[in-house]
């Protein structure tokens, strides 16, 4: 019999108040029971592999095991074999590997004569692994499937869960690799098969033999019989589950097979009932692939409520990130109805949902558009739409004087780019009031204050930064600047003496430095060395001329000029 829809579709939408038996509830029951496992619901196998052997390699050994690549280790251990000293290959690798070097490990394994064999083939496994060569592991864990007699059955077993490759377990079965499965490991393949819907690999295992898994768990021989359009196997399924539980399975599989279309109008009908749970009902109808009509229940049922109740969160998320233009007029309208709490979500969620530019324009005409948290989603959308007018109106709102907390300051500051000259200063001058500030706010204040002609204001910024940033070779000679302007070249004196500390050993900066210094004699024999290794520098060369005019020496500055 052709199947019309997955099993947990189909279970999903019975409990319409259809002349169905078992009731609703019940029915629920089996849906629950029926419903394929999410693949993290499966059980957890994660063996170790690989065990190190109880003795360990020789002391001789351990400073080569830390530090030597392969072909030395290979060196070693044959000349501690020849030596009589008992050391064999696996000990080596295992301490190696234990060493955290897995590549040398595998390399050493590869260059000895008894690396490959299957005492050794748990530790290759798991260096394959650490070393991310999941393909080359998989291809050496197929061999062994298919090779009766070799690797033992649990380390075949373990490295197929290790490596998530069931169905090379399951190769290992058929082949004879490995001896048929219990029920546990029967029944633990069978689930992993039927969540990857892997019906091939099931009957692979049921060839093979084995416990029968079947008998252990009949809803999953169900749910397999159902994939598979068995439905004889379907009713032996069934046969087999609690007494109770049958006739609501039988009832989900003839409910597979009905009329979508009616099931569908049922469910409506019901919808328009007053009291009628329109969440649960357009749940039933994403269970049918009508999306549209199970979001039309949801809009009406979060008429009343906020985004971030349970209803507002569905609905959202059946949305998407772009909602047709019905559901993006409704989020419009749910923004300007109720309180202003609710209101300011709704505007959030629909700004979500609608291009920058489109949500922008939307916003800045609401009514809550001056509030803090939707002036922030201003500036968001201005950023996001590129539009840097909108932006700034966004931050002048922000900066109107308003107090602000400073988890709002540093979210705003990440907003902040593109402002102009002033916003920027007033948001730098915010986050120091605020205790939030970084050194650079305080560098950023001190050189606006410089360009405006402030140099008391530049000073005591740059006090502050100073003595966060004391080594800020720039800040140092600004400050030199501003000290000179306020109390001579006496009070600039100290800083560039600072300055020089921080300055490179050569350069015009450390010659700037020593002329402002008065230590022009040594200004004029850096710039002279400097000039040697760069004659034709035509900045350097006026850097010489103006000390030595200075210095009273017109006529070598011309000679420096002359070209």
């Amino acid at each position: 019999m052709a199947i019309g829809l997955p099993i947990a579709a189909g279970l999903a939408i019975l409990g319409l108040g259809l002349a169905l038996m078992p009731g609703p509830r019940e029915v629920e029951q089996a849906a629950r029971r029926a419903a394929p496992p999410a693949p993290s619901a499966l059980p957890a196998a994660k063996p170790v592999i690989a065990a190190a052997p109880a003795t360990p390699a020789p002391p001789e050994l351990a400073p080569a095991i830390r530090s030597a690549d392969a072909a030395e280790l290979v060196r070693l251990t044959r000349a501690l074999i020849d030596r009589g000293v008992a050391v064999t290959t696996a000990q080596v690798a295992y301490d190696v590997a234990a060493a955290g070097r897995p590549a040398v490990a595998l390399d050493y394994l590869a260059a000895r004569p008894d690396g490959a064999t299957p005492a050794t083939w748990p530790l290759r496994i798991e260096l394959l692994r650490k070393l991310g060569r999941d393909k080359e592991a998989q291809a050496l864990l197929a061999t062994a499937a298919m090779r009766p007699g070799g690797v033992p059955a649990a380390a075949i077993v373990a490295a197929g869960y290790a490596l998530d490759r069931p169905d090379l377990i399951i190769t290992a079965v058929a082949s004879g690799a490995i001896p048929p499965p219990d029920a546990k490991l029967a029944h633990d393949l069978a689930q992993r098969a039927e969540a990857r819907g892997r019906l091939d690999w099931i009957a692979r295992l049921d060839r093979a033999g084995g416990a029968d898994w079947r008998a252990s768990d009949p809803w999953l021989a169900l749910r397999v019989a159902s994939r598979a359009g068995d439905q004889a196997a379907v009713s032996r399924a069934i046969d087999a589950l609690p007494a109770g539980e049958r006739d609501a399975a039988r009832t989900a599989w003839m409910t597979r097979t009905g009329d979508r279309a009616g099931l569908r109008a049922a469910i409506g009908a019901q919808a328009a009932r007053p009291g009628a749970d329109l969440p649960v009902l357009a749940e039933r109808l994403l269970a049918l692939d009508a999306r549209a009509d199970a979001i039309a229940l949801l809009r009406r049922a979060a008429a009343d409520q906020s985004p971030g109740s349970a209803v507002g969160q569905r609905l959202l998320y059946l949305m998407g990130p772009r909602p047709a233009p019905a559901d993006r007029d409704w989020l419009r309208a749910r923004a300007l109805a109720g309180d202003a709490s609710d209101q300011a979500r709704w505007l959030a969620a629909y700004a979500e949902r609608d291009t920058p530019a489109t949500a922008l324009a939307f916003v800045q005409r609401h009514p809550l558009a001056a509030r803090t948290d939707v002036a922030i989603l201003r500036l968001q959308l201005a950023q996001a739409a590129g539009d840097r007018a909108a932006a700034r109106q966004a931050m002048a709102t922000l900066l109107d004087g308003r107090s602000l907390e400073p988890v709002t300051l540093r979210r705003v500051s990440g907003l902040a780019d593109g402002l102009d000259p002033a916003q920027a200063r007033s948001l730098a001058e915010r986050r120091i009031a605020a205790g939030i500030a970084g050194p650079r706010d305080r560098l950023d204040l001190a050189w606006a204050a410089w360009n405006a002609g402030d140099a008391a204001a530049t000073r005591d910024r740059l006090r502050d930064y100073l003595a966060e940033v004391p080594g800020d070779l720039p800040a140092l000679r600004l400050m030199a600047d501003a000290q000179a302007r306020l109390g001579g070249p006496a009070a600039a004196g100290p800083w560039l003496e600072r300055a020089l500390l921080q300055a490179p050993r050569t350069g015009r900066t450390r010659v700037e430095l020593l002329d402002r210094l008065g230590r022009r004699d040594e200004a004029l024999a850096l710039v002279t060395a400097m000039r040697r290794d760069a004659p034709r520098d035509m900045e350097l060369a006026a850097l010489h001329a103006r000390l030595l005019i200075a210095a009273g020496q017109p006529g070598r500055a011309r000679a420096v000029l002359r070209p």
